[in-house]
């Protein structure tokens, strides 16, 4: 029987866990990552921990996990790393059964679709800061800071397609942006996506590109989201005051 592999978290921000099930095959199931990914690590129980940073590259911000059991039998499984954007794109990727590639961040390059299906692209508007911290926490080593910022972004959703799917699946979206697996992300990940306030609603843009997109349609969203960071700063407890002496006179 071939080896199923099913993480319980399929995309995870930086040092979240996922642990990875195995059905078929006969046990015991040996795990590793392939190098070469976004640089995670997995121990003998099968439990998954993102690297600490996102990669930059986008080439590199999925982990390959690899499972073999004892005849030898081998099942592979991806895991996507990324910050609250991406695991915002891989909300409406995942409720909307879309293949990679076409929900995707705007990068400030035109992009008109070459084929039919739809197509997510998600921008920024604007994105501000409502609170930080940076405590510390001493030992006999030094001092580590954890520091982390309070983020909200006002995020542009725009649906698009040469054929007739972002007229009939724009509201689709929507549902996956408040769909179990949502909910699934943001508790795991520690990001918010906001409800839609009354009144909200599509503007739509399909006239003004006539015949080269069909239809497209944009609505805004709020994003919320820390950003953090945690070092060793290095500093080492201050030494105890000396004792003083004083001689009588």
């Amino acid at each position: 029987m071939s080896l199923v592999i099913t993480p319980t978290l399929t995309a995870v921000g930086p040092g979240i866990t996922s642990s990875i099930g195995v059905s078929g095959g006969t046990s015991p199931y040996a795990f590793q990552v392939r190098t070469g990914g976004a640089g995670g690590s997995i121990n003998s129980s099968g439990v998954y921990t993102a690297p600490a940073a996102v990669p930059v590259l986008a080439a590199q911000q999925y982990d390959t996990i690899i499972v073999t059991d004892s005849v030898g039998a081998v099942g592979t499984a991806q895991i996507l790393v990324g910050d609250a954007l991406l695991l915002f794109c891989d909300v409406i990727q995942q409720g909307l059964g879309l293949a990679p590639g076409r929900v995707y961040i705007w990068d400030q390059k035109i992009f008109e679709p070459s084929d039919n299906g739809l197509f997510v692209v998600v921008s920024v508007v604007s994105c501000k800061a409502f609170g930080n911290d940076n405590s510390h926490i001493g030992s006999s080593g030094g001092v580590n800071s954890s520091q982390s910022v309070n983020m909200a972004a006002m995020l542009q959703v725009e649906i698009m397609s040469r054929d007739n799917s972002a007229r009939m699946q724009k509201e689709a979206v929507l549902l996956a942006l408040n769909s179990d697996y949502a909910e699934q992300q943001m508790n795991a990940n520690s990001f918010f996506i906001g409800k839609l306030p009354p009144g909200a609603q599509f503007t739509n843009l399909s006239s003004p590109d006539g015949a080269a997109i069909p239809y497209r349609f944009i609505i805004s969203v709020m994003l919320q989201y820390f950003y953090t960071k945690s070092q060793a700063v290095g500093y080492m407890t201050p030494p105890s005051a000396p004792t003083v002496n004083y001689a009588q006179s």
